[in-house]
C-alpha cells in the first residue's frame, strides 16, 4: 500500500528545494555541506529530496550558506488546521497496524 502524500511532505519538498538551490547557487556540492554541519553527504541529500530535518541542521544549513533560516523555509505552501488535524488521523491510523 503506498503511503499517502501530505501537505506536510510537499512543505517539506520545497524547503529541500530551497537548500539546494542555495548551496549551488553558493557554490557547495552535497559532500562539502554535509562536512561543514557534520552530515554525510546521503543524509544532506535526502534533506534536499524532502525528509524531515530538524531545527539545528536547517539553522547549520543556513549559517553556513549565509541565508536566513526564513528564506530556506520560505515557500508558497499554505498549512491550515485541517491539514494538521488529517496528518494526525493518517498517523493514528498507521500506528495502529
Amino acid at each position: 500500500m503506498a503511503i499517502k502524500r501530505t501537505v506536510f511532505d510537499d512543505f517539506l519538498q520545497a524547503v529541500g528545494e530551497n537548500i539546494r538551490r542555495y548551496r549551488t547557487d553558493r557554490g557547495y556540492t552535497l559532500d562539502q555541506l554535509g562536512c561543514d554541519i557534520g552530515l554525510d553527504k546521503s543524509n544532506m541529500y535526502r534533506i534536499e529530496q524532502g525528509k524531515n530535518i530538524t531545527l539545528i541542521t536547517l539553522i547549520k544549513i543556513a549559517a553556513i550558506l549565509e541565508v536566513n533560516p526564513g528564506e530556506l523555509l520560505r515557500t508558497n505552501i499554505v498549512l491550515k488546521q485541517a491539514d494538521a488535524e488529517a496528518f494526525m488521523k493518517l498517523k493514528e491510523k498507521t500506528s495502529k497496524k
